[in-house]
């Protein structure tokens, strides 16, 4: 619960939207650890969305001692890696501790680029806090996160916009720029220096004038005005199942962004018309060829895992 106790009894309301504070810092501290970037957030009263990119080539690319570095910023990590660590304690160390500190970075680096490890590490710590704050024990999420891939453009700008209007849509704010605790939010803060004052976690960049080719390949492929100007078009439309929306004056963002399709179709993905944006796909989301690519490679994965532990795949 991060949003107004619905006690009936008006007296022993309680309001717990700091913990929606706690979300967002602790996102903040897990982007500086993980070779995890995040490109979208919205943290609501009871639940929260992200949008994830796993970075595996800066993963792979840090040396063993940087991934032993980078995993101790959130885990504890085992006795030997923390002596290795400190430079005082490591001079005592003979050579097979020492080697055998740095055989851990392998773990360790595969968990710097898990989605599963990455949500763990939210969820787990915030839940004992809340807890201790409660006075209670027991399970404070009502279960694992649910995940889907995003295969091309089109899913990640769907995604980054369904996640940025969310309280919107839920008509806690008036419009996108007024959505506490969102990533669009954030974005429009640190641009415009405005309310610094909060803390935000890091988000992969928008595209901006004047960047050289090196910092637009570490960037999200579309532009930082393009892109408010497409959350606050489809904050216009109509949701069949929600009452909240803006004014219907439609710009002409579409052929901008050359999306890959028209506006109708775009208008009936945000509209929610049918199944919601996340009952719409299962495991991934992009065109039909990118799906059937993507459950292939799932398949051999599984299958590879599966052979590793010895054990029939079929």
């Amino acid at each position: 619960m991060c949003g107004e106790d619905p006690t009936i009894v008006p007296e022993l309301r309680q309001n717990y939207d700091h913990r929606r504070q706690w979300i967002v810092d602790r996102l903040a501290l897990l982007v500086k650890a993980f070779a995890i970037e995040v490109a979208a957030y919205a943290i609501m009263s009871n639940h929260y969305h992200l949008v994830l990119f796993v970075d595996v080539s800066k993963a792979q690319e840090w040396t063993d001692d940087q991934v032993l570095t980078q995993y101790c910023k959130v885990f504890k990590g085992e006795r030997l890696v923390q002596n290795y660590l400190d430079s005082r304690k490591r001079k005592a160390m003979t050579s097979a501790e020492k080697n055998m500190a740095v055989s851990f970075a392998d773990i360790y680096r595969e968990r710097l680029m898990s989605i599963s490890w990455f949500m763990r590490a939210i969820n787990e710590p915030l839940a004992r806090k809340a807890n201790a704050e409660d006075k209670c024990t027991g399970r404070f999420w009502e279960g694992r996160f649910k995940a889907q891939a995003l295969l091309d453009e089109q899913a990640l700008l769907t995604c980054m916009a369904y996640v940025d209007l969310n309280s919107l849509r839920a008509g806690i704010a008036t419009t996108p720029e007024d959505s506490d605790y969102t990533s669009l939010q954030a974005r429009i803060n640190i641009k415009e220096k405005r309310n610094l004052k909060s803390s935000y976690p890091r988000l992969k960049s928008l595209l901006e004038p004047k960047m050289t080719k090196a910092q637009q390949a570490k960037c999200l492929p579309f532009k930082y005005s393009d892109y408010l100007e497409l959350v606050d078009t489809s904050a216009r439309m109509a949701r069949h199942d929600k009452k909240h929306r803006m004014s219907q004056d439609l710009p002409p963002i579409f052929n901008r962004l050359k999306l890959r399709v028209d506006a109708t179709e775009w208008a009936s993905t945000m509209s929610g018309r049918g199944l919601s944006l996340m009952k719409q796909f299962t495991s991934a989301i992009g065109n039909y060829a990118d799906i059937l690519k993507f459950k292939r490679r799932a398949r051999e994965q599984y299958k590879y895992k599966e052979q590793k532990k010895g054990l029939d795949p079929t």
